[in-house]
């Protein structure tokens, strides 16, 4: 061995020890539709999807994007045919086949009402006697599970809670914020100023990216995800991103406590 050789080799070796390995393949990010954090309509598929997209590459890894319906998602992150569910809600059940990052962002669930209306939500007791419009299948948490003295008044999706709030079929509309701020931006744009969020959440749940247990490398994608991501808080990448979706959605103001 040369001299040069003799110096550089060593160097060169200590330095592709501390590189990643290169990825083999793209990671294959799922989601179900679930607008705005995934849509099939946005250009960039949600802003859930495109954060965590953002996440991955500042984690080194390519990635590629497919929305379905949230049982086959869940089917194909459970079998391994997907790696990645990109916006979950965290439980022991789930633990069983996913392994859940740190979380990413936080859902927040409120009522909203028509401006007009003098309705105030400290408590429960504040709702006595109301009609609230929720979606079939949607979890608000337990508090209000198991809350009563009003009535649930089910509907299909979120922009029909709000249409029976705007003709007053209801007093409320439960929800979480971003996506009824999102539903009011695309579906009822000239009435946006009739509408106003009660300040006090009903609940917050936090949103996790979960990695198929099937993939033999989902510890290290989950330790590399969650890396990547306070990097991103702590430079304020982050933050921007996520200003920059909000002034996507109308910003309703909040009613007085």
């Amino acid at each position: 061995m040369n001299r040069l050789a003799r110096f550089v080799l060593p160097g060169l070796f200590g330095l592709l020890s501390i590189l990643p390995m290169a990825q083999a393949e793209p990671l294959k990010l799922a989601g179900s539709a679930w607008p705005p954090y995934v849509d099939p309509t946005r250009e960039d598929k949600g802003v859930a999807m495109d954060l965590v997209r953002h996440i991955f590459q500042r984690a080194g890894y390519e990635t590629e994007s497919y929305i379905a319906s949230w049982p086959r998602t869940l089917e194909g992150a459970s079998i391994g045919i997907v790696d990645v569910i990109v916006a979950a809600w965290k439980t022991p059940e789930r633990e069983k086949a996913l392994h859940f990052t740190d979380p990413y962002f936080v859902n927040v669930i409120k009522f909203v009402k028509r401006r007009d209306a003098p309705i105030r939500f400290r408590s429960f007791d504040d709702l006595k006697g109301l009609m609230i419009a929720t979606v079939a299948g949607y979890a608000y948490g337990d508090a209000f599970a198991n809350a009563d003295g009003f009535v649930r008044v089910p509907t299909n999706h979120v922009a029909q809670s709000l249409m029976l709030l705007e003709r007053r079929k209801v007093d409320l509309a439960i929800g979480d914020q971003w996506v009824i701020r999102n539903e009011l931006t695309q579906f009822f744009p000239r009435s946006i100023r009739q509408f106003e969020f009660l300040p006090k959440p009903v609940d917050e749940r936090t949103l996790h990216v979960a990695i198929s247990r099937e993939n033999p490398d989902h510890a290290k994608i989950v330790a590399d995800f969650n890396r990547a991501l306070r990097a991103m808080k702590a430079d304020g990448s982050y933050d921007q991103l996520i200003e920059g979706y909000r002034k996507q959605f109308v910003d309703l103001i909040e009613a007085p406590l």
